[in-house]
């Protein structure tokens, strides 16, 4: 009589976590897909690999709170991939012919005085680190050992421009502002081409 109490009892169980996974369910599927904020394509140039093409996806500009915990988070340099993994995730880069993206930690954009925008993003690992080669920059420049990338997208107001990638050099990071920049020198100039917005879907 005990074990068949028991096995009542587990069986119970069995079906309340079955219910509560299906509730979850259908609760993330009523929910949908997260609605893209903003959308960019970019070519890379003058860099290792030249002419592939990316697809940037923004699902939420951030406030300045959640920036400095970027901030906080690439402070640790060389061990920042652990810190910045537990951070959500605000887009993605998807380069074409690749079945993997990178994540999106840190968007932010600021307007310039002509009408364009500056766009600062931070992924997760650096990128190229899911190709075989890597990606690297041109020349004689020595690449850094940052497990993230940086990308800087400077667009006019027509929504057009180019791009830099924090393949070489220093990443400026300002934690009081919760800023994340590249120092003058730092990246392979125009190492994005073609950035272009793409237009909003209705």
């Amino acid at each position: 009589m005990w074990a068949n109490n028991r096995f009542a009892l587990s069986l119970m169980a069995a079906c309340v976590m079955v219910a509560l996974a299906l509730a979850l369910a259908m609760d993330a599927y009523a929910a949908g897909p997260r609605r893209v904020a903003d959308a960019f394509t970019a070519t890379t140039a003058n860099m290792t690999p030249a002419g592939v093409n990316l697809r940037i996806q923004i699902l939420e500009w951030q406030e300045a709170a959640a920036r400095s915990e970027v901030v906080a988070a690439l402070v640790a340099g060389k061990d920042a991939a652990t810190p910045l993994a537990k951070l959500p995730t605000v887009g993605y880069v998807w380069p074409t012919g690749s079945p993997v993206g990178y994540s999106l930690k840190y968007a932010h954009r600021t307007s310039s005085p002509d009408g364009g925008e500056r766009i600062t993003l931070v992924t997760d690992r650096r990128l190229g680190s899911f190709d075989y080669k890597g990606w690297s920059p041109p020349g004689p420049m020595p690449a850094n050992d940052l497990p993230y990338s940086v990308i800087e997208l400077e667009l006019s107001g027509a929504g057009a421009g180019t791009g830099r990638l924090s393949l070489a050099g220093e990443v400026v990071l300002d934690e009081a502002a919760g800023t994340v920049a590249m120092a003058t020198g730092s990246a392979a100039a125009n190492a994005l081409s073609n950035v272009e917005r793409e237009p909003a879907k209705p």
